[in-house]
């Protein structure tokens, strides 16, 4: 008897233990999720709101994890297009946004269409408003990633309270949000479209090595103590993101780069694959390579990592070493709408730096661009716009020579193809994405400085047979003096070279990296979702 007493005991006491982690996850659906009388009122209210075509399958609704819906850059280019492709394929799908903006569906739908020229059906879409965005955009001073990762948790959990999908789609990469879908319903398959690792061993790499950055900051940098606590963190932050990125269903990265650093981390290589972002080539490729004016472009959101700064100082150096480019004191300044307009050439070479502005920290960061430009005596022949119209961004692709994009470790660079396809001579940083998946092969600054320039006999031997003859697509660079050679080089270069160059990254453009080569790749990934629902169904 005493030992059965102790079975007993000991049977109770384990039954105990294993009962409190399912009750307090029981107690956490109910909290998050609400009550089933709660989700019936919602789906009831979304579906009062839309209208799918369920004549031949029923409904399926597909949570978009997008705060920034109505930002204007490449990740937003994901999400409309992703949306687009569910809408032209699958009519019975009701797409719903989880959207950080105060914008209503009429507004992001001509934004859709303003910005990317993607006609977006209103009748099969839904949005959320979170009004907790405000925590993963807060800059933290100390543990950003810990607490911004945290944060996107708490905003998850709201999206889920509001609206409980079928689908979860995460576009923007908080992988932390993974295992709490999972643990709310098993039955809700999650895929990820990831433009960026939250923690990549390049980070850690960084910060080891003790190099200031924005992910490492100079205070931090100078400290071999902080320097090694701050090892620590990013180490025990990489496992965390591990694990919660393993909880995914399918994986879809942008890049090779990503690709290979996302396999490394979440450790489910099956289930990833490369699916490059769709680019607007099609309208972009009708533009004609010549009459080109003596314009550099940059399209880029306003954010720190992408380095604005770089351009300003390679331009200036430029100048600098090309005094007859440089506007002379007593020159006019000509306004960006005359350039547009064609009202006026400008005679002078000038930088046109365009991109999105998510929040005011991003408008700082471009009034900061004018004011270091006028400090280094060349605000006059650089120009700032925030928040373009998409047709003004192809006015200004139709028209300029040089595109620009200078952001280290880009993960991908959607707007470094709609240069190229635009027809613009393109010269990105030479590190990740562009150097692995775009601009390659590549003009590259030589030991002595100079760059490799192909000969006018390799130019015409690829336009004579471009399909047997290997040509550069564009350049890359590190330095501020590398890309100021590039410029130097892009606004000389003519003839043969020139077109060459051109029609080598068009090609390159348009097909490898088009809409539609974009959803032939998404279709394969997200079809064997829809599949999986309806044997689920079937089972029910």
């Amino acid at each position: 008897m005493p030992l059965l007493e102790t079975v007993i005991h000991y049977s109770l006491v384990l039954g105990v233990v294993l009962a409190i982690p399912m009750i307090a996850a029981l107690g956490l659906q109910v909290l998050i999720l609400g009550t089933q009388s709660h989700q019936a009122s919602t789906r009831q209210h979304v579906a009062s709101l839309t209208r799918p075509d369920t004549r031949e399958h029923p409904v399926y609704y597909v949570g978009f994890f997008h705060p920034y819906a109505n930002a204007g850059g490449g990740g937003e280019r994901v999400l409309w297009t992703m949306i687009k492709a569910i809408q032209d394929k699958y009519p019975f799908v009701v797409c719903v946004i989880y959207a950080g903006d105060s914008t209503s569906l009429i507004d992001l739908v001509r934004g859709a269409q303003s910005k990317f020229g993607l006609r977006i059906n209103k009748d099969t879409l839904h949005v959320i408003e979170l009004t907790r965005r405000s925590w993963v955009e807060h800059k933290y001073e100390r543990m950003t990633l810990l607490l911004q990762s945290v944060a996107s948790v708490v905003l998850a959990a709201e999206a889920l309270h509001a609206f409980v999908p079928h689908v979860f789609v995460d576009t923007v990469g908080f992988a932390f949000t993974y295992p709490l879908v999972s643990l709310l319903s098993s039955r809700i398959p999650v895929v990820s479209y990831t433009h960026y690792p939250t923690i990549s061993s390049d980070m850690q790499t960084l910060v080891s090595s003790r190099e200031a950055g924005v992910s490492n900051d100079t205070v931090v940098a100078n400290s071999r103590a902080l320097t090694e606590l701050k090892s620590v963190y990013y180490r025990g932050m990489a496992t965390a993101y591990a694990f919660a990125g393993s909880f995914a269903s399918t994986v879809m990265t942008n890049s090779t780069w990503t690709h290979n650093h996302i396999v490394k981390l979440f450790g489910i290589p099956r289930m990833t694959r490369v699916v490059y972002p769709p680019c607007d080539t099609t309208a972009l490729a009708q533009f004609p390579l010549d009459e080109r004016k003596n314009i550099i472009v940059s399209l880029a959101q306003f954010r720190p990592e992408k380095n604005h700064e770089l351009q300003i100082d390679a331009f200036a150096m430029f100048l600098d070493a090309n005094p007859e480019h440089k506007m002379p004191a007593g020159a006019k300044s000509i306004k960006p709408a005359d350039i547009l307009a064609l009202r006026v050439e400008p005679e002078y070479p000038v930088l046109v730096m365009l991109g999105g502005a998510r929040n005011i920290e991003d408008e700082a960061r471009a009034e900061a661009l004018r004011q270091k430009a006028g400090a280094r005596g060349i605000g006059r022949q650089v120009h700032v716009i925030v928040n373009a119209e998409w047709s003004d961004v192809q006015s200004w692709l139709r028209i300029g020579r040089v595109g620009i994009h200078t952001m280290r470790d880009e993960h991908f660079g959607i707007n470094i193809v709609e240069m190229m396809a635009a027809g613009l001579l393109t010269v990105a940083h030479d590190s990740a994405g562009p150097r692995m998946d775009i601009i390659t092969p590549a003009i590259r600054c030589a030991s002595n400085g100079e760059p490799s320039i192909p000969t006018e006999a390799d130019a015409r031997a690829y336009l004579k047979s471009p399909d047997n003859v290997e040509f550069p697509v564009g350049m890359v660079a590190t330095t501020a003096a590398e890309f100021a050679q590039m410029i130097e080089f892009a606004l000389r270069v003519a003839g043969p070279v020139e077109r060459a160059l051109q029609e080598a990254a068009r090609s390159v453009a348009t097909t490898k990296f088009s809409e539609a080569a974009f959803n032939t790749a998404f279709y394969s990934r997200f079809g064997p979702v829809i599949r999986w629902l309806d044997i689920q169904r079937s089972d029910d």
